[in-house]
């Protein structure tokens, strides 16, 4: 069974999906959303339900 990966603010992960690098730029808990900036810059919001089911890494 695969090590669930929880969204850290700051630490960097990657998405096997999208073939990038991104980093948790807030957790919010009331919206139920985690909020990430991309490598290059471009911000996406992540339902705190969808986190589990990416394919993600820990980057370094």
């Amino acid at each position: 069974m695969a090590e669930k990966i929880q969204p850290v603010k700051g630490k960097w992960y990657y998405r096997f999906d999208k073939g990038k690098n991104f980093t948790v730029i807030e957790v919010d808990e009331v919206k139920c959303v985690v909020r990430i900036q991309y490598l290059g810059g471009d911000t996406s919001e992540i339902p705190l339900l969808e986190w589990d089911k990416l394919e993600l890494q820990k980057a370094e």
